[in-house]
């Protein structure tokens, strides 16, 4: 090869190469840019969340339903889409578990999420920022031993302002020890669970809106809680309303049917008006039904509207008291808007009543978060609960109509008045010392029936009235001596303990089972249930089975008891649960509501028998 062929050669490998250059770097440069941009990217993934997992308790029986906490936290100022996204093109974040026959997860609760407008979007996207946390709801395994590893992963496409990044799946594990029969159950880690709505599983009798929307429609749903709220009535909670029912409506002078009749509707109005807004709002906040009535302004409100009706009876409203004052209270009589505050005020008085079917409606209202769905459902029943008033109210407002009314109506009116001021002294018990209310109450009886006998003359001509103001001259005195009786010997008690942890824990090692009753001193069912049911001697000799503990809701409580009350979802007093040896509750035996001894006996000998 000479060197003219030598040069060609090595002229045409250098043209070669260059062109070869030229073609490949383009690819090469996109090459490069894909690496650095994944890697990139990748580190970006990881580095804008961590996550982070905690148990409920310090572990779990075989067998026994367990939640868990997974907690999700940002970096500023990343994002990722929400669960439920409310555009159909972004991709929704997923905690994916996967199926064990050691565990079996039942339910996953996701954070609510928060809407926000961003650069790279026109409208305002669903997202979660910050720290979030989903509530895992689970069942182990009977097979279980050990401890069982729940794994899985979030499935999330993280984005800021400007940017996206890939969709990716970070990985989470949890540790769950298994408690052996001899180990109590410990709640921990209270923050993540605490504004959590973690629905405990129904008893049987509890109503299942979700069910009877799918099976019956809404129609007969609807029909099915008006008969719930007319079900109410056979309930010892609507027992204040009776006696002021009567006292309002049969002291007026309500002139025809009609309107007599109207002034009832509105009546029972106001008392729907005020339980619908009150349940629908325990429901959406997780607040105890009838919790309002421990504010002492609240009772000391009642009391004084009852006070002022009770003047009217008295006739003190003739010495030149202002009429839009009378109006208000109904002292005018006729007032309709009299008729509707009464209504109102009784509301808060009929908001407390809770039994399976309203713990039902409370747990449906919760789940939905549809305030407008919880308003309507519970009208619908608090209308059911007031239809027998409408008609009370009315024939009450007849007394008035009744012949040869004259003189007499005073005295009725008195009667009423005595009624609705012992009645205020009824709702500020709790607002004054049992000792001093145990005495306060029998002598205001005995005071008001000795001035019905001696003192007060109105109806005098009137022969079957005087035999009746006398009558219940009568009975108010024998009443109020009994209550004032020297107590005998003390009767047998159940030998109920106060909530603590420590003794809660004691309790579950020691292998008796457990009732636990949530009450609260404004609860009248919880009273009947102290009077009635806890002092029945059937009840008494199986108790001494049980280890008893009472947990006052009354008012502000301690955080063990508030932590326990939001693990059991306690929407409502009386609530009591039987809890086995195991510290697990049987949920088909948990009370709600008042109880007569009969059942609840039934219910103590079938925890024995299993538990």
């Amino acid at each position: 090869m000479n060197l003219y062929h030598y040069n060609r050669l090595l002229t045409v490998g250098y043209i070669y190469k260059l062109k070869m250059l030229f073609y490949y770097t383009p690819i090469a440069l996109l090459s490069i840019l894909f690496v650095f941009t994944h890697f990139t990217f990748a580190q970006n993934t990881n580095s804008i969340l961590k996550i982070k997992t905690y148990l409920s308790t310090n572990g779990a029986y075989k067998g026994q339903d367990l939640h868990a906490a997974i907690v999700v936290k940002l970096e500023d100022p990343w994002h990722i889409n929400s669960a439920i996204p409310e555009d159909e093109f972004v991709i929704a974040t997923e905690l994916r578990v996967p199926e064990s026959e050691y565990y079996e997860i039942t339910d996953i609760h996701y954070p609510p999420h928060t809407m926000k407008t961003f650069a790279f979007f026109d409208e305002a996207l669903a997202v979660y920022e910050g720290e979030i946390v989903i509530i895992i709801t689970g069942k182990l395994s009977p097979d279980a031993s050990g401890s069982v590893e729940i794994s899985g992963g979030l499935y999330y496409q993280g984005c800021n302002d400007q940017v996206c990044l890939p969709p990716r799946e970070t990985a989470f594990s949890l540790e769950i020890p298994i408690l052996a029969d001899s180990e109590p159950v410990i709640f921990q880690n209270e923050p993540y669970f605490e504004n959590i709505d973690i629905p405990a599983e129904a008893s049987s009798d509890t109503f299942d809106v979700t069910d009877s929307f799918a099976r019956k429609g809404n129609l007969v749903t609807f029909l099915l809680i008006f008969l719930g709220g007319l079900g109410l009535n056979l309930t010892p909670c609507v027992y204040p309303l009776i006696p002021i029912t009567v006292s309002y409506f049969g002291g007026q002078t309500a002139g025809k049917s009609g309107k007599r009749l109207l002034l009832a509707i509105l009546y029972v109005l106001g008392i729907a008006i005020v339980n619908s807004a009150l349940g629908t709002l325990a429901a959406l906040t997780g607040g105890l039904l009838g919790a309002f009535m421990t504010n002492p302004i609240v009772l000391i409100a009642i009391a004084g509207i009852l006070i002022t009706l009770s003047l009217s009876m008295f006739g003190v409203y003739e010495f030149g008291v202002p009429s839009f004052l009378m109006n208000l209270g109904g002292g005018s009589r006729t007032g309709y808007l009299g008729a509707l505050v009464m209504g109102l005020t009784m509301g808060i008085v009929a908001a407390p009543c809770i039994g399976p079917f309203v713990i039902g409606l409370l747990t449906y209202v919760a789940s939905t978060g549809n305030p407008f769905i919880g308003f309507s459902m519970f009208f619908t029943l608090s209308m059911g609960l007031g239809l027998p008033f409408i008609f009370l109210a009315f024939f009450s407002s007849k007394i008035d109509s009744l012949p040869q009314s004259g003189g007499w109506m005073v005295g009725v009116r008195i009667i009423f008045g005595l009624i609705l001021v012992g009645m205020a002294l009824y709702f500020v018990h709790p607002l004054i010392p049992e000792y001093i209310y145990i005495y306060l109450f029998p002598l205001y009886m005995v005071g008001s029936g000795i001035y019905l006998l001696l003192f007060n003359k109105s109806g005098e001509n009137a022969r079957g009235f005087t035999f009746f103001k006398r009558i219940v001259a009568i009975v108010a005195i024998i009443l109020g001596t009994w209550f004032l009786k020297p107590a005998g010997a003390p009767a047998e008690e159940m030998a109920w303990q106060p909530y603590q942890q420590d003794v809660y824990v004691s309790a579950v090692t020691s292998g008796k089972p457990v009732i636990i009753d949530f009450y609260a001193d404004w609860c009248i069912p919880c009273k009947e249930m102290d009077k009635l049911t806890f002092t029945d001697p059937g009840v008494i000799s199986l108790a001494g089975q049980f280890h008893l503990l009472k947990v006052d809701l009354t008012s502000s409580a301690s955080p063990e008891v508030i932590q326990l009350k939001k693990l059991f979802n306690i929407k409502g007093v009386p609530t009591i649960l039987f809890i086995d040896r195991k510290g697990r509750e049987i949920t088909a035996l948990r009370t709600l509501g008042f109880e007569k001894p009969e059942p609840f006996i039934v219910k103590m000998n079938k925890m024995l028998f299993q538990g």
